[in-house]
């Protein structure tokens, strides 16, 4: 299944939340946003993330909080209150200084540095909430990824069509061309006898100008990224790019060896559709 490298997934409960955000880029780059007492599930989480996304810049952002109502508890305000009591009283304050306002202002970090410091009793949690997370991450990069498979393969399809009229029309050109000139050899020389060199010169003229090859390699790479596109587990992304990088030297070549206008401007027609998939592919892992 083709998979989008720009993502967005979130869960959270009433202690952990977690945000997982992914943004395009040649490999696989996470950067993880730990509280300092889970440092030690770095390596864990990392792993984790790996199984789900090969390629992208990655960041994860797991923030220690409390719900709401938990938030304005007595019981969470007195000890908040007693705390500071105690410091306010260490440092010379007054304890009346301490207000509602402030308390409550204070609840969040007193609350993560409860979870912080018991780091271990929320690790189950903390897991499940980023099991979540990477569920909902992974759901969104598979629905961008099959917008993104659509048009392209919508694309592919429009540039066979541009390349079967192409055909169609150079598929006598050769011959046209040599016919041309030899019919206008003959009325500069008269009666003469044409020279074997000049009649060698056009016959690799319109070789030159023959481009059945970078027609027939044209057909196999839409052929293979439109393969490509209907992969289920594989990553596609650097392949796909590869193949379109091929398809606009193809289509340059085919530009520079005809000699047919109509052949010219549906070149022109086809480096554009190509530029358009380029950039779309650069959004697939």
């Amino acid at each position: 299944m083709t998979k989008s490298m720009t993502a967005y997934g979130r869960a959270e409960d009433e202690n952990i939340a977690i945000e997982v955000l992914s943004v395009n880029r040649r490999g696989l780059d996470i950067r993880l946003q730990l509280p300092e007492n889970f440092q030690y599930l770095d390596i864990e989480i990392r792993k984790k993330v790996a199984k789900v996304a090969l390629r992208g810049q990655i960041t994860i952002k797991i923030t220690l909080t409390r719900a709401e109502k938990e938030t304005a508890s007595l019981s969470l305000l007195k000890k908040c209150k007693k705390q500071w009591e105690k410091t306010a009283d260490q440092l010379g304050y007054s304890e009346e200084e301490i207000s509602l306002p402030f308390l409550l202002g204070q609840i969040n970090r007193f609350s993560s540095e409860e979870i912080g410091a018991n780091a271990k009793k929320y690790e189950k949690e903390l897991k499940e909430i980023l099991e979540k997370a990477l569920l909902e991450f992974t759901k969104m990069k598979e629905i961008e990824g099959k917008a993104l498979s659509l048009d392209c393969k919508k694309r592919l399809k429009f540039l066979s069509e541009i390349l079967k009229k192409i055909e169609k029309i150079s598929a006598k050109s050769s011959d046209k061309y040599r016919e041309k000139l030899l019919e206008r050899i003959e009325e500069v020389l008269g009666n003469k006898e044409i020279d074997e060199r000049i009649l060698k010169e056009i016959a690799l003229f319109a070789e030159r100008i023959d481009i059945t090859e970078e027609i027939t390699r044209l057909q196999s790479h839409f052929s293979q990224s439109t393969a490509l596109l209907q992969e289920k587990e594989k990553s596609i992304g650097r392949t796909l790019d590869f193949l379109i990088q091929e398809m606009l030297r193809e289509v340059n070549t085919i530009a520079s060896k005809t000699v047919e206008l109509a052949v010219t401007q549906a070149c022109v027609m086809m480096k554009a559709e190509l530029e358009k998939i380029r950039e779309q592919v650069q959004n697939i892992e």
